[in-house]
């Protein structure tokens, strides 16, 4: 569905599970509407920084 289908990507500068790369690479491959990477952010990132998180949802939502 990542071909066809809209997507907008969000993701923590931090992450020690997956390499800042490799999120990039998904964003850049899925050719994602918007991409945002969240500085000091780690993987929990809906709960460490929920206040961006719910922005870029509405942000993204507002696109559609």
């Amino acid at each position: 569905a990542w071909k066809t289908i809209p997507s907008w990507f969000i993701y923590p500068e931090l992450d020690l599970a997956i390499p800042t790369q490799t999120f990039r690479f998904m964003a850049e491959r899925a050719e994602a509407r918007s991409t945002v990477e969240v500085p000091g952010a780690s993987n929990a990132l809906a709960a460490s920084q929920p206040e961006v998180v719910a922005e870029f949802i509405l942000q993204a939502a507002a696109e559609l």
